[in-house]
């Protein structure tokens, strides 16, 4: 799920960053606050940048004075496959009937609340910090007679994707808990 691919992009340059002590530095920074989390269409979802490649001419804008200039970097790349099943943590739930389950913190995957309570009457889920009595059996255990969904924030849980959906610049992924 996690890729290493190489990605051009145009940043706009500042002219007084265009020296060559700075310019290595300022390029850096864009990357991290302009590309880092962007989600790029069959690309996936930028989660690093590695290393800068190359920093191409640019042109100067006539309105701006800014350099629209290229660059090519290494980046890690996060894009899942449909059919993929994760591993993530329930963190949080919504008013429509929906869990998110967080994946490693790159993503929250969209699954329905239904889903879960159909999986916690068949199996029994436990927490990692979950205590154990002295017979072995665990004292806070998650079922469905629970009265707050809020006992099963934290719970480690198997997703299923099945939807990937790129809006903008954001990746939005829809799964089942199996």
């Amino acid at each position: 799920m996690i890729e290493k691919k190489i990605i051009t992009v145009l940043l706009n340059l500042n002219p007084k960053y265009l020296h060559k002590d700075i310019i290595q530095e300022h390029i850096k920074d864009l990357l991290e606050k302009n590309v880092v989390n962007y989600s790029f269409q069959d690309l996936g979802k930028v989660i690093g940048i590695n290393k800068i490649i190359s920093i191409g001419i640019g042109k100067i804008h006539v309105d701006t004075g800014f350099s629209k200039t290229p660059v090519t970097f290494e980046a890690e790349i996060f894009l899942p496959k449909v059919d993929q099943i994760v591993k993530g943590t329930i963190e949080k739930y919504d008013s429509n009937g929906g869990v998110y389950v967080n994946y490693n913190n790159i993503i929250s995957i969209f699954c329905l609340n239904s889903n879960l309570n159909m999986i916690l009457n068949k199996k029994k889920y436990v927490r990692k910090n979950d205590k154990k009595n002295e017979l072995g059996e665990t004292l806070n255990e998650c079922n469905q007679t629970s009265e707050k969904e809020q006992d099963n924030i934290g719970l480690e849980v198997s997703v299923k994707i099945t939807k990937i959906n790129f809006n903008e610049q954001n990746i939005i992924v829809i799964g089942k808990i199996i």
